[in-house]
């Protein structure tokens, strides 16, 4: 699986890799007092652009993946690098700007399966990114990419908002303030979320309606969901399949739910929630650390039964987890404490609904479960 490839790279190898320079390739260099957008326009594919010290705020522009929506700054053409020239380069919404850093010229799912609506070989390295009104970092419809070594902070809707996305990685960032998602992955396939911390966001971390994700090495703590993989309904991508969530830190997300969309799924998180798995299928989740998170520590549940959704019109997903495996877990203290709308039943360390087949956990350190005993792989 692409997941193991990922994983067996030397982070020293990748980033020799994804910042070797072109042939041919020129630098743009971007000081404070210019424009981060003019730079990126004079880029030609392969280039890299510096952006140097200090804060920037850009006028606002209509972004090409969502034409109605502004962002501050947006790369369209292939193989653009987009670089932080240190940790004291800032980019500050103007006013009530949608977006901070936008990739892509399209938001059309058909770019999943025909290559050449993709950009490829877009990075983005280094930024501090926030207040914007929806996105720190979106992507849309890229291949071959990498944010890394971003702080996104009290952007309102998402940190870091890749989807429609192929082959990819998101690492050694950060996210805080986020209303929904901090660091996020959606739509998506082939790609890798590693050595990441989100504190204070809605959700530290989301794998939606995506297949062969990585999630490892990870910190989330003090949110209302700590890690959280869905499979939603009325989307382009039917079905959250073969993700594996590995040897993360998953600590007290008991942070008050703070949505602003009700129609979100994400409005239904209880606090105290560690891993959540919804309507998933053959997710592996191995080798975390999941304590003290006040309503549950990892779950795997149906979307209408654990989810609560009402699913009387029909779905378009299938609903029930199935062939989801928990492994060689670290789950103590959770569930002592939990969210009003959470059952007694399900305020354990380990909590599954029962219903879908094939779920299975095994070598794990926990206290408490519900059922019990639950299904050995």
């Amino acid at each position: 699986m692409r997941r193991i490839a990922l994983a067996a790279i030397s982070l020293g190898s990748f980033a020799a890799l994804v910042f070797a320079p072109a042939v041919g390739a020129n630098t743009v260099h971007v000081h404070k007092g210019d424009s981060i957008q003019k730079g990126v326009n004079k880029a030609k594919p392969g280039d890299k652009v510096v952006v140097h010290s200090g804060t920037y705020t850009e006028r606002s522009r209509p972004c090409r993946p969502e034409p109605e929506a502004t962002c501050a700054v947006n790369v369209t053409r292939d193989d653009i690098k987009l670089v932080a020239e240190s940790r004291k380069v800032k980019l500050k919404a103007k006013g009530d700007q949608d977006d901070g850093i936008a990739i892509g010229k399209t938001e059309d799912p058909a770019c999943m399966s025909d290559r050449s609506r993709r950009i490829q070989g877009s990075v983005v390295k280094g930024f501090k990114v926030s207040g914007f009104q929806v996105n720190g970092v979106i992507l849309s419809c890229v291949e071959d990419w990498r944010v890394t070594n971003v702080k996104a902070r009290d952007n309102l809707g998402y940190g870091v908002f890749p989807f429609f996305v192929v082959d990819g990685r998101l690492d050694h960032s950060f996210a805080s303030g986020a209303n929904d998602t901090g660091l996020y992955i959606g739509q998506s396939r082939d790609a890798r979320m590693d050595h990441n911390t989100a504190i204070d966001n809605l959700s530290g971390f989301e794998i939606e309606n995506s297949s062969d994700v990585r999630a490892d090495h990870n910190v989330a703590r003090g949110n209302t969901g700590g890690i959280l993989s869905f499979a939603l309904p009325n989307l382009e991508v039917k079905a959250n399949s073969d993700n594996q969530i590995d040897n993360n830190e998953v600590v007290g997300n008991n942070r008050p739910n703070s949505c602003l969309e009700l129609e979100e799924a994400v409005c239904e998180v209880p606090p105290g929630t560690g891993i959540l798995m919804l309507a998933t299928d053959t997710n592996t989740v191995e080798q975390n650390e999941v304590t003290d998170n006040n309503s549950f520590g990892i779950a795997v549940a149906d979307y209408c039964v654990g989810g609560g959704f009402d699913c009387s019109g029909g779905l378009d997903i299938d609903p029930q987890p199935n062939n989801n495996r928990v492994l060689s877990n670290t789950v103590t203290g959770n569930g002592t404490a939990p969210d009003s709308s959470v059952p007694a039943i399900f305020a354990k360390d380990f909590a599954w609904d029962v219903q879908g087949t094939g779920n299975c956990w095994s070598n794990n350190t926990f206290n408490t479960s519900f059922p019990a005993p639950l299904p050995a792989c």
